[in-house]
């Protein structure tokens, strides 16, 4: 989709620009021709719309005869984002040949652009309807992805027990094949091109989970296996993964397959919206602005990270940045309390604290419970008591939960977080970040810091309240305050009691200059250990991607480099970040030590000749950014150092002086600085 990776639209117009409508000597023109007319028999309308196909030169080397296998629309990726190789071991081009949906004429905002009747839609009740649909639903079975099952088994079964007499045999013929742009089902060649990423182990997880599903629906309904094969339910759960659609359809959740609508392709900003109207009976596209004669009409898949592009979708998007600049790809960052870490065993219980038996936080749910069901009996009680008991409940469900979590933690790419192989391996928790100060980076944050804290500070994180909670009896003030929040108006929480930390994700401000610089230190050696894996280097990777003769558009190897590539982008900014804040906490060092001399002549020479202090530095970053330079800091590490480690900054200066004023030593509590 993101298609905003104006390089595709790009390098569409450079190929055969608008596209050309299929001609009637088409290989393939048959089946469209038959599918376009069973929808419009079937009351559907689209007529502002034609199917459109791209003659790239990558798609030069793809011989006629093997056209129905070469369906793909990778490009900016749509729905029907998938493709097949030719029936020989070599093949040429995995790109080959893409389609898309145009616009016949010019269409003005707010027209609906498609209709889809409803009967020609598949929907998950349509799948729990058939004999294997009603022994899933009648078991107890785990799936990985329940309403994209049902979908797979009405795909399969009506194709194969009713085949040729299926009502949805026009759409089942232009489905694709096969679906080699699919991550799960790449050689190991293909594969290889991932090294390093974290995306590997998803794509092997993606499989085990579709394995699993086979086997376990096989159980209890076997006829699933004379329908089809493993491969054959691969291929089904991609294909449904790729194009369904979640619908709201007379009042109830559902998804659906919908056939034309899923054959457009992805970009943003969106440009069209879908929904189905229950007053019509349609599922509807559309138009969100004016699209001219012969433009491509797009749909959006929402905005995501490259990784769930690729791995659903089976293309990356080469900038997939938002209007605002906004890039939400992430990368996965593993973190665990360091083995040989003196305060390990004191560290792991906190860390640990809150983990149920599948990682869920048992405490919260706990918690949630006692003050729902205080607050309900009792509409008037003490807000301590509630306070207390909600804390038992919390406190009892994070022990519990401790107890039967695995030492081993969710699985990891392997390596020991203390550089050496010992076998006690920790508790990985896992966090996706990205060039954002969002919550998950809230947390990489805070997980950080319990990881570097000392004794006095381990002490502090995991200590309970000591204070009363109050807040007018609205037991809203209970998650404020366990988050460490200002519980408002008529609060008598001290600033110290406020700050209880209930998990390790909770650590929302920093301790202290020391905590915050060995956090930073730590983020560092995770992010080098994290870009060692990678075979190549960032600015390898962007030369690559430059080289389209090795790296062709729309082929599984650039795509695998772009998806790398985003990930190490991702990593050099929170390298940046770190760097940047050690540097800054280098010039309070030095303000501080000048405040602790104060009176001294090492004060006066200090003073004398002093370097550049931390609102300078804060001032040349903000100049700059406001500048846009080349090279100026993100606006998100400008801000973190100017509040963050400023706020520590002042706390620090307040605390030297606050001493010095007990001694005796200060009688004007001048410094130089503030």
């Amino acid at each position: 989709m993101y298609s905003n990776e104006q390089t595709l639209r790009s390098s569409l117009e450079d190929s055969s620009s608008t596209g050309v409508p299929i001609s009637s000597d088409h290989a393939e023109a048959d089946k469209f021709d038959r599918f376009e007319g069973w929808l419009r028999d079937n009351g559907a309308e689209f007529s502002m719309l034609e199917l459109r196909e791209y003659v790239t030169k990558e798609s030069i080397c793809v011989s006629q005869a093997e056209s129905d296998a070469a369906e793909e629309k990778k490009e900016t990726g749509g729905k029907e984002s998938s493709y097949s190789s030719s029936g020989s071991e070599e093949k040429c081009d995995e790109s080959s040949e893409m389609r898309g949906v145009h616009a016949r004429v010019t269409i003005a905002p707010n027209t609906v652009c498609v209709a889809i009747p409803r009967k020609c839609l598949i929907t998950v009740e349509m799948g729990q309807a058939t004999p294997i649909g009603q022994a899933v639903l009648n078991s107890e079975l785990d799936l990985d992805a329940p309403k994209h099952i049902f979908l797979m088994i009405y795909l399969l079964w009506d194709q194969k027990v009713n085949g040729d007499r299926s009502f949805f045999k026009p759409y089942y013929d232009i489905l694709p094949k096969t679906l080699s742009n699919m991550p799960i089902f790449w050689s190991d060649e293909e594969l290889s091109f991932l090294d390093g990423s974290y995306l590997l182990a998803q794509i092997a997880d993606r499989n085990d989970a579709i394995t699993d599903d086979y086997h376990a629906i096989c159980e209890i309904a076997p006829e699933l296996a004379d329908i089809a094969t493993l491969e054959e339910f691969k291929w089904a759960r991609m294909c449904v993964c790729s194009r369904n659609f979640g619908l709201q359809i007379d009042g109830h959740r559902t998804s659906a397959l919908v056939p034309h609508a899923d054959m457009l392709n992805h970009y943003r900003p969106r440009e069209t919206k879908w929904t189905f109207d229950d007053e019509t009976q349609c599922f509807t596209i559309t138009t969100l602005q004016s699209i001219p004669v012969g433009a491509q009409v797009y749909d959006s898949y929402g905005q995501k990270c490259n990784h769930r592009f690729l791995l659903n979708y089976g293309f990356a998007v080469e900038d997939n940045r938002e209007i605002d600049g906004f890039c939400p790809n992430e990368v996965p960052l593993e973190l665990g309390i360091v083995p040989d870490d003196p305060l390990y065993d004191a560290k792991q219980e906190f860390w640990t604290r809150g983990d149920g038996p599948s990682g869920s936080s048992g405490g919260v749910a706990a918690l949630a419970a006692a003050v729902t069901a205080s607050s309900t009996r009792r509409q008037n009680m003490d807000p301590t008591a509630v306070v207390s008991s909600a804390l038992e409940a919390a406190t009892s469900a994070s022990l519990e939960g401790s107890s039967q979590h695995s030492a081993s933690g969710p699985p990891s790419r392997s390596r020991s977080l203390s550089g050496n192989s010992d076998e006690s391996v920790p508790v990985i928790k896992r966090v996706r970040v990205c060039v954002s100060n969002n919550e998950n980076t809230r947390i990489l944050f805070s997980m950080l810091r319990v990881i570097v804290c000392n004794e006095s500070e381990l002490r502090i994180l995991s200590s309970s309240p000591s204070s009363p909670i109050g807040d007018g009896g609205c037991p809203g003030y209970v998650s404020r305050a366990l988050l460490g929040l200002s519980s408002g108006v008529g609060s008598s929480v001290s600033s110290s009691s406020a700050a209880f930390y209930r998990t390790c994700r909770d650590i929302r401000h920093p301790l202290s200059l020391r905590n915050e610089r060995a956090a930073m230190e730590h983020l560092l050696d995770v992010i080098g250990r994290s870009l060692a894996m990678y075979p190549s280097t960032l600015a390898q990777d962007i030369n690559d991607l430059g080289d389209e003769s090795s790296y062709p558009r729309f082929s599984n190897k650039r795509h695998a480099k772009i998806q790398v590539r985003g990930e190490k982008e991702v990593l050099h900014h929170f390298a940046q970040w770190a760097r940047t804040a050690l540097e800054v906490m280098d010039v309070i060092d030095k303000e501080i030590l000048v405040e602790k001399s104060y009176g001294t002549k090492e004060k006066e020479e200090a003073v004398s000749s002093s370097e550049p202090g931390f609102d300078y530095v804060i001032h040349a970053m903000e100049e700059e950014e406001n500048m846009g330079g080349h090279g100026s800091l993100h606006h998100t590490i400008i801000r973190y150092c100017a509040d963050v480690i400023g706020a520590l900054r002042r706390e620090e200066v307040k605390n030297i002086r606050r001493a010095r004023i007990s001694r005796g030593q200060d009688n004007n509590g001048a410094s130089g600085f503030v």
